[in-house]
């Protein structure tokens, strides 16, 4: 994609660049991590935007200025740092605003307070409502459970960034990216009004209120996850699940006046509390068929010594492709056994990188997971195979062929 883009940079200029851009995001919206969040929109306009269609509009717009500003400020700050992108948001801190965010917006949602932006902030707004705050912080929220997904689209980005050294085109790159993953909520706000008119509001509305309220307390715990310790995690999933069952399924006031309500609250909330049995649930954890060696660059030069191909793969446990990539692809026993001769080494930057790790990532201009390199026996990367993003096990073999 960054070739492409480059070219057509090159050729049109930065006018023709952006739209470009923009159409790519809003293909991204296809993707698994995005997918599921438009059920969560349409239950968020539907509980906000239950009126006008000029409100349903002002609302939508308010959301997507919230996952373009994302993607405008997560892409400027990687190309200007050189972090990983996606790496600062596994810092303790980060994770806890965040999670406190979302739980803030989720304690609205049940009917604890309303949320209103400061008052100072009001007043520069004229008439902005609390809807349209928690709006903007929803859109937020999007962009950033989103942002594992896309990390391929980025890194593209980040590098026909780097190599246009104008950090604003760079801004504005990225906030066409983030316009485009955006701009298809406009439709789904308006969908949601109309939706909203169709059965009359009551207890239904009520509840369903409240059930996006508990979702959101899912999401915080999932941005609470790296900081849990092993099966703490799914515990407390399991317990936020069991809980949100039974208060959606019976304890939760709203009372419909039809048998059609009363049988749609229980069978949710035996779903839920039936996900929850099936998480707490002990299953065995599948070894991995590769033979990993932490990166380092004494680890770099024997193999390169040795005259040995050498795979330098960048994982971390935030990254979903990057997992995608342990569970499907380096799990082939195809692609396992084609990798014995091959020196394995992982930079792993879950928890952050080693100085030896970054010196690698600021040499080869790495700016995000997954990245996998190949070195042909010589001890040379061969850029043409560099790999960004998830790849099946007979595509991935094509390319290691290439170095065996």
């Amino acid at each position: 994609m960054a070739d492409w883009l480059h070219g057509v940079l090159s050729q049109h200029g930065l006018w023709w660049g952006l739209p470009a851009v923009f159409l790519v995001g809003l293909s991204l919206n296809l993707t698994p991590c995005v997918y599921p969040m438009v059920p969560v929109t349409l239950a968020f306009f539907s509980s906000q935007a239950a009126g006008s269609l000029g409100r349903a509009a002002r609302l939508a717009g308010c959301y997507v200025l919230g996952v373009a500003l994302t993607y405008a400020v997560l892409g400027l700050a990687a190309a200007k740092t050189g972090a990983l992108f996606g790496s600062w948001l596994q810092h303790p801190a980060v994770l806890a605003a965040l999670a406190a965010v979302i739980v803030g917006l989720a304690l609205s949602m049940l009917g604890l307070y309303e949320l209103r932006p400061p008052r100072a902030l009001a007043r520069r707004l004229g008439q902005a409502s609390a809807g349209m705050w928690g709006a903007f912080l929803m859109g937020l929220v999007v962009g950033l459970v989103a942002a594992p997904c896309i990390g391929p689209v980025v890194l593209s980005l980040l590098l026909l960034v780097g190599q246009l050294g104008d950090p604003f085109a760079g801004f504005l790159l990225f906030l066409a990216l983030g316009l485009g993953m955006g701009v298809p909520y406009l439709a789904l706000g308006v969908a949601a009004n109309r939706i909203g008119h169709l059965p009359k509001a009551g207890a239904w509305l009520v509840w369903s209120k409240k059930a996006l309220g508990l979702l959101l307390l899912g999401l915080a715990l999932f941005f609470l996850k790296p900081l849990l310790p092993g099966r703490a995690t799914w515990l407390a999933a399991a317990a936020l699940l069991a809980g949100s069952g039974t208060y959606l399924g019976w304890l939760e006031r709203s009372r419909g006046r039809g048998a059609g309500f009363a049988r749609v609250r229980l069978a949710v909330g035996g779903l839920l509390i039936g996900a929850a049995l099936v998480m707490v649930a002990p299953r065995p954890r599948p070894a991995s068929l590769v033979a990993w060696i932490p990166y380092t660059a004494a680890a770099l030069e024997e193999a390169q010594r040795s005259h040995r191909p050498i795979l330098i793969d960048i994982y971390a446990d935030w990254c979903i492709p990057c997992v995608e990539m342990e569970h499907v692809t380096f799990r082939d026993p195809a692609v396992a056994q084609a990798l014995q001769p091959v020196a394995t080494l992982r930079v792993d930057a879950t928890r952050g990188v080693s100085a030896d790790a970054e010196r690698l990532l600021s040499r080869y201009r790495i700016y995000g997971a997954p990245t996998i390199l190949f070195f042909d026996r010589t001890g040379h990367e061969r850029a043409d195979l560099r790999l960004l993003g998830f790849s099946a096990p007979d595509e991935f073999l094509e390319r290691l062929q290439q170095i065996l």
